[in-house]
């Protein structure tokens, strides 16, 4: 039977774009091989689908400097060449999805592709942005130059190229990789996950009114603003608190510091990461759901995962005002304030506080204009026509 197998440099019960695509393989009757970093938890793996097989390699991830990526990533090219060709020998692939970073992650795939693998390199974000953002390069930048040099010849190497939204694959094009072989595939929360019945919001008022951020913690999403608010809140709103909810890194430590500082560390908790699973009943439990990045190369035009589920889980929004945001909501569905001004984010909290009905009419928006017109149905088969087209009758006799 025809295998697929997934490449990538995550741990795959963590990564939840890379599990819908396996997910949705094996729900069309297509075996999937997965073969990514060993598991930094301890605790029990989530279940697998029959069809679907998880392979490690003998590292997990490492997080530091952009020395240090460029070291983790050489050893990972040549643990997941030697894995990935003894997995082939076994069950040579028809398509190898490799998932980006590092985008030369495909090249692990060099034999397999010489014996009639098909390869894809799915570039969840573009490389030279992201790292111009986490380490504030220069476009002119040694490093940068390096990477797109990196993402030219990966392109070039793989059949097909698949990234998240217009915005990465506008610009992809402008560095000369053909259109045609670029397809989007927009990284939307799993319906499965994300389900507003599921988790209905409760009608009564709680105890506090709390805003919620549950993501990335990284200076680039300038949660500062959030918690350099608080004090004006505090006194606004006495009930005000502000959830932050994701893995604790040292940059955690600056932000309670920060709230120290102000006297509002008692008004702000910090959460330690949970499971995909477990987010949406906290962004329910919030009555408003916060996105404070500052816009630069990379998150201008990176659609924030957390702003979708907001929205799908039916939860107002303050977030900094983004090209991405603009181009896929407006301001009647989402209550913009300029990027890193305190007082316009203290003022758009307020007026969601004292207007519940703005808060109703937010979320009303948010459904008309993006939760009723996006799903992951049209995605998957935006998807399944790339597999096909690399891999005709790979559906054959599945549930497509």
């Amino acid at each position: 039977m025809t295998r697929v197998c997934m490449v990538v440099h995550q741990d795959y019960y963590r990564d939840t774009r890379v599990r819908r695509y396996a997910e949705a393989l094996a729900d069309a009757g297509v075996p999937v091989d997965v073969l990514c970093v060993r598991r930094k938890s301890r605790g029990a793996p989530l279940e697998l689908k029959s069809n679907i097989r998880v392979f490690t390699i003998p590292m997990g991830r490492q997080y530091g400097g952009s020395a240090s990526y460029f070291l983790e990533y050489g050893l990972a090219l040549i643990l997941y060449t030697i894995w990935l060709l003894v997995l082939y020998i076994r069950h040579p692939y028809r398509v190898i999805h490799v998932h980006n970073m590092p985008d030369f992650l495909v090249f692990a795939a060099l034999i397999p592709r010489l014996l009639g693998a098909k390869l894809i390199l799915d570039i969840h974000d573009p490389t030279p942005e992201f790292y111009m953002s986490k380490y504030q390069k220069s476009p002119e930048s040694r490093l940068v130059r390096l990477l797109l040099l990196q993402e030219r010849l990966s392109t070039g190497f793989a059949h097909a190229v698949i990234t998240a939204n217009q915005n990465f694959k506008a610009n992809l094009v402008a560095r000369g990789i053909p259109a045609d072989k670029i397809a989007v595939v927009y990284n939307l929360p799993d319906p499965r996950i994300f389900n507003r019945e599921r988790f209905p919001k409760a009608n009564d008022a709680g105890a506090h009114f709390t805003l919620i951020y549950p993501g990335t913690i990284a200076p680039r999403y300038n949660l500062e603003t959030a918690i350099q608010a608080m004090p004006a809140l505090v006194d606004a709103i006495p009930s005000i608190h502000l959830v932050i909810l994701g893995p604790q890194v040292d940059y955690v430590n600056e932000l309670k510091a920060l709230a120290q500082r102000l006297g509002v560390a008692e008004y702000v908790t910090f959460k330690p990461e949970v499971p995909a699973e477990q987010v949406p009943e906290n962004i329910v439990a919030a009555d408003v759901g916060i996105y404070t990045a500052i816009p630069d190369a990379h998150m201008d035009i990176a659609v924030p995962s957390k702003v979708l589920e907001y929205a799908i889980m039916g939860v107002p929004v303050v977030a900094s005002r983004l090209t991405v945001l603009r181009d896929l909501f407006s301001d009647t569905a989402i209550r913009f304030f300029t990027p890193g001004d305190v007082d316009d984010f203290v003022r758009c909290v307020c007026a969601l506080y004292d207007d519940p009905a703005l808060r109703r009419a937010l979320v009303e928006e948010a459904d008309r204009v993006f939760v009723s017109t996006h799903g992951w149905p049209h995605e998957r088969a935006v998807y399944f026509d790339v597999m096909e087209r690399l891999a005709s009758g790979l559906f054959e006799g599945g549930g497509r």
